[in-house]
C-alpha cells in the first residue's frame, strides 16, 4: 500500500507541475486518482462498516474533489495547487491500523450509505467551488490592475463565473438531498453529537440558496458571488470537520 500511496502522490505532483498545454497531463491525474481510489477503499471500509474518523473523511473528500476538478476541467493553479497540498498532507497522515472508538464506525445500510455518499459529494463540490472562487478573485484582481487583453480577460471571467455558479448549484442540490436523507434516516441527532453539524450545514444551505436566488433574479456576480461561496464552504468545514476535531482530538 505504501507503494500505491507514493505512486499516487508522485503522479499528482506531475499533473499539477505539467504545463497547461501538455496534452498528457490529465493522464497523470487519472492514474493518480485510480490509485487514490484504492487507498480510499483500503482505509475507509472493512467488515464493520465505514471508518469515518477525521483523516479518512478528508481522504474521501480529497478523492471526490479531484474527480470534480477533472470533470469540470478546472485548470487554475489556485485550485490544483491547494488541492495537491491537501492530498499530500492527508496521505502523510494515513494509518491503516488505527485504534478506533465506537463512534468512528458507521455500519453499512443503504440509508446511511446514501446519506454519507451524498454528504461527502456535496462537501467536495462546494469545497472545490470555494477554491475556484479564490481563483476567480485573483483573476478579477489582475484585470483591475491591468487593461492588457481586457476584452478577452473579461470574457474569461464571465465564463469562470458561469462555471462557478454551476458548481455551486450542483453542490447545493446534492447538499439538499443529503440534509433531507439525514432527516428521514438518522435518529437522535443530539445523542450522536450531530446537532452542531446539522446547524452549520443548514446555515450553509441557506446561504448558498440565497446566493442562487440572487444570481438568478438579480444577476449577482463578482465579489458578492466569491465572498458568499467561500463563507458557505467555511460553514460546512466548521460544522463537519470542526465537530470531528472536537470529538476525536479534544474530548
Amino acid at each position: 500500500m505504501l507503494f500505491i500511496i507514493i505512486a499516487s502522490a508522485l503522479l499528482y505532483v506531475m499533473w499539477v507541475a505539467s504545463k497547461p498545454d501538455f496534452k498528457y497531463a490529465n493522464y497523470f491525474a487519472y492514474l493518480a486518482w485510480i490509485f487514490h481510489a484504492v487507498i480510499c477503499f483500503n482505509s475507509i471500509f472493512d467488515e464493520n462498516g465505514w471508518k469515518l474518523h477525521i483523516v479518512n473523511s478528508i481522504l474521501l473528500v480529497s478523492w471526490l474533489s479531484v474527480l470534480i476538478v477533472l470533470l469540470f476541467k478546472l485548470q487554475s493553479k489556485w485550485v490544483k495547487v491547494p488541492l495537491l497540498v491537501f492530498v499530500l498532507l492527508i496521505f502523510s497522515l494515513l494509518d491503516f491500523n488505527p485504534i478506533l472508538d465506537y463512534h468512528h464506525y458507521k455500519e453499512f445500510s443503504w440509508q446511511l450509505d446514501l446519506h454519507i455518499s451524498l454528504s461527502m459529494l456535496a462537501y467536495s463540490i462546494l469545497m472545490v467551488a470555494s477554491l475556484f472562487a479564490i481563483s476567480l478573485m485573483v483573476h478579477i484582481s489582475k484585470l483591475k490592475k491591468s487593461k492588457f487583453e481586457a476584452g478577452s480577460s473579461l470574457l474569461s471571467i464571465i465564463d469562470e463565473e458561469k462555471k462557478l455558479f454551476n458548481l455551486i448549484f450542483l453542490g447545493w442540490l446534492i447538499l439538499s438531498t443529503s440534509l433531507l436523507s439525514g432527516v428521514i434516516f438518522i435518529d437522535d441527532f443530539m445523542g450522536q453529537h450531530l446537532g452542531h453539524k446539522v446547524v452549520f450545514s443548514l446555515l450553509a444551505w441557506m446561504l448558498y440558496g440565497i446566493l442562487i436566488l440572487g444570481r438568478m433574479t438579480k444577476g449577482w456576480r463578482g465579489e458578492k458571488l466569491i465572498i458568499i461561496t467561500i463563507s458557505g464552504a467555511m460553514l460546512l468545514a466548521i460544522g463537519y470537520l470542526g465537530s470531528k476535531v472536537v470529538l476525536e482530538w479534544i474530548i
